[in-house]
């Protein structure tokens, strides 16, 4: 049985009170680790009650009633805790558990303690000086600075993700907190308050797509105006939207422009491209082929800005997330492939258009293919499976970005004992129901298998 996923609002509640630390008092880790470039989340949702009749602590008095995939029964741990608890349920009972996480959320809103101003221009100049420390770290590190652009070495992605988490996230939780503990404090409606709760959305967007797996498809952009009325209020300078229009711009040109020509159109591949638009160009292909290549500046690419590009032209045969911090979400990927159209990060294009239909649309590096069968047979080698036996992975793994499902073929040997296949089926089906992944297993004798045919082999023997 395959579990469902935690519902994105509980997550993001989770989040708000784990405050990005493990909950676990005698550890209480950072749940982010940087590795060279990149970012590592050592979170796990854990369950206080676990799922079935055999998961941790599911015998309490409370497993009958409790929803298992509620707030109320999760608790945010690292990698190490949720092993240990799990493993070790006997030394960590569900009201042990349940203190933890109480108290560790008093902790997390002590840190928050918001101070009573009844003086509007001081509350303004608090916020005005969150707003400028964050605008500072965007313009240098963020997705559309310069350092994104022309920096090769990709530390100006790994320095944004760190700030993202220790300084733009806690300043936009003040800035929501500082307005909302006040707002009693000055004649209703307060315009403040009325101003800041459009920011409050792009905040909480903000955070889920640094926190959460799942993106959040709108994503609310940063509201220049909630910045705007801040500083007029305090009767600062406002920089003029038509010179901030003009910057956008010339940045999407600079970006695409850089790319075409620093990296596709010296691509060995590639025989001729011909730019349409500022986002827009036909390239022909060395096999014959031609393609119509949509370069997307957004920093997520979401179902909605799907239909933005379908609405410009829904002929494009791929569309390549160009900045440099691009990505895109599981749901947006799967959307494009279901049309035919490849979404890919540049890097990801640039191996992709070597290959053709199915395995243009579903490209993955090299190494992104190796990681996953890695991670697969690491989890595969926790179950109990006989020497003799055969098990391919095929199909979706190589859409594991995708969908968190896992095909695999279980072929055992002629004359082998069916209890002894069922309890190999047992197993596997244990360990890889702990990675929480929907598996779909074939099984099947060598006979049998030896005279199945497959539309695309694209079979790899694990085990």
């Amino acid at each position: 049985m395959s579990r469902k996923n935690i519902a994105t609002n509980i997550a993001r509640k989770l989040w708000a009170q784990c405050g990005g630390f493990c909950q676990n008092p005698s550890c209480n880790k950072y749940l982010f680790a940087g590795v060279e470039d990149d970012v590592v989340s050592l979170a796990n949702v854990a369950h206080i009650i676990g799922h079935g009749k055999s998961g941790p602590r599911s015998e309490h008095e409370l497993a009958d009633y409790i929803d298992r995939d509620g707030i109320a029964n999760l608790i945010m741990l690292c990698l190490e805790c949720h092993k240990i608890v799990d493993e070790l349920e006997n030394k960590f009972s569900v009201e042990r558990m349940q203190a933890w996480k109480a108290d560790h959320e008093k902790k997390i809103n002590s840190l928050f303690d918001f101070p009573q101003i009844r003086n509007e221009r001081e509350l303004l100049e608090q916020v005005n000086e969150l707003l400028a420390e964050n605008r500072v770290i965007f313009e240098e590190y963020g997705p559309f600075s310069k350092q994104a652009l022309q920096g090769s070495s990709g530390d100006a992605l790994t320095i944004w993700r760190r700030r993202c988490l220790d300084t733009i996230i806690p300043n936009n939780q003040i800035i929501v907190g500082l307005i909302e503990a006040n707002k009693r404090n000055f004649p209703f409606p307060w315009e403040v308050y009325i101003q800041m709760m459009g920011y409050k959305l792009h905040a909480d967007s903000f955070r889920d797509n640094c926190l959460l797996e799942k993106k959040v498809n709108d994503y609310k952009l940063f509201p220049k105006e909630f910045d705007e009325f801040i500083k007029q209020s305090l009767g600062l300078p406002v920089e003029s939207r038509e010179n901030r229009s003009g910057e956008e711009i010339e940045f999407r040109k600079a970006t695409v422009s850089k790319y075409i020509e620093d990296f596709l159109a010296t691509h060995s591949f590639i025989t001729r491209m011909e730019k349409l638009n500022i986002g827009m160009f036909d390239v022909e292909l060395k096999d014959g082929r031609s393609l119509r290549v949509f370069a997307t500046d957004t920093y997520f690419f979401t179902e909605y800005t799907f239909e933005r590009v379908m609405a410009i032209d829904p002929a494009v045969d791929a569309i390549i997330c160009s900045n440099p911090y691009g990505t895109y979400t599981r749901e947006a990927k799967a959307l494009c492939i279901d049309h035919k159209i490849g979404l890919f990060t540049l890097r990801t294009f640039m191996g992709a258009i070597r290959k053709d239909c199915d395995e243009f649309l579903n490209y993955l590096l090299t190494d992104q293919r190796s990681s996953r069968l890695s991670f697969l047979k690491s989890i595969l080698s926790k179950a109990s499976v006989p020497s003799s036996f055969q098990v391919y992975i095929f199909g979706s793994y190589l859409r594991r970005e995708l969908y968190n499902d896992i095909d695999l073929i279980v072929v055992y040997t002629v004359g082998a004992d069916q209890e002894l296949i069922s309890s190999t089926l047992d197993s596997i089906s244990q360990v890889f129901e702990k990675q929480a992944s929907q598996l779909d297993i074939t099984v099947c004798s060598e006979e049998e298998y030896a005279a199945m045919s497959f539309e695309d082999d694209n079979r790899t023997r694990i085990r």
